[in-house]
């Protein structure tokens, strides 16, 4: 009886070691396999052809003395170099163009429509940091303008003697070639707002590592990625619009 008593214990432990290595193994092939990968929400330009913007570096109204306005600036370029159909020119170089034009700035739509044609630009992008708080929980506000010319005014030969001339900062008449369009958004990004926090969960689908150290709340903690987001909601909301300043009918048609 003790035979048989040593034999079946012996045999049992086999048995139940086995089942052990076998729940590891099953175990260690699940933890191994790769997380699923998810797409990036893309945005659609609503121009029929590729179309070339500017940005001018951010002004400054948000009373937080360490804004950089160039650096906002660079996160909304490189949220529109990722619209399909849209290009943008690096932030240097519209700084660039704005020196050798001797501006301090854009103030009125002649001086608008100067640098777009010095860029050979198609939309020239304006923007106001109006709230920037860069302590946990975030806070960003942004008001942009989009000025639109069309792409055969704004690729035509310069006038030299109108680049020799003063460039007022004072807002002029009109004239056939300063007739733009424009289209306009603005927002608040609060990280405590439940609305600010749904957007920010769907932009970051597929832009972060969801298992990571800190996932998409890695975006709740950096303003320059904090910022990169808010670029993406403000470009999609001018895109809206753009939509709608070319196909009239679209605005009617959601209104009814």
């Amino acid at each position: 009886m003790q035979t048989y008593s040593s034999t079946t214990t012996r045999h049992s432990l086999r048995t139940i070691t086995a089942a052990v290595f076998g729940a590891l193994a099953l175990l260690n092939i699940g933890g191994c396999a790769a997380p699923r990968l998810s797409n990036p929400i893309i945005l659609q330009s609503p121009y029929p052809e590729e179309r070339v913007w500017a940005v001018v570096p951010f002004g400054n109204e948000s009373g937080v003395s360490i804004v950089d306005g160039a650096a906002v600036a660079d996160r909304f370029v490189e949220e529109v170099e990722g619209v399909d159909g849209l290009r943008c020119l690096p932030v240097n170089r519209t700084i660039a163009a704005m020196k050798s034009l001797g501006m301090t700035g854009v103030f009125d739509r002649q001086q608008a429509c100067t640098l777009m044609r010095t860029l050979q630009a198609d939309g020239l992008v304006l923007g106001i940091v109006t709230t920037y708080d860069p302590y946990k929980p975030l806070r960003l506000g942004i008001a942009i303008e989009l000025i639109s010319g069309s792409p055969e005014d704004n690729r035509r030969p310069i006038d030299l003697r109108e680049l020799t001339m003063p460039t007022s900062e004072s807002v002029g008449a009109d004239t056939p070639s300063t007739r733009v369009a424009m289209s306009q958004a603005s927002r608040l990004f609060d990280a405590r707002g439940h609305d600010t926090m749904a957007e920010l969960d769907v932009y970051t689908l597929g832009r972060t590592e969801q298992d990571g150290a800190f996932g998409n709340r890695a975006y709740e903690t950096r303003m320059d990625l904090f910022a990169r987001f808010a670029s993406f909601v403000l470009i999609r909301d001018l895109l809206h619009e753009e939509g709608f300043r070319l196909n009239p009918v679209l605005a009617t048609e959601e209104t009814d």
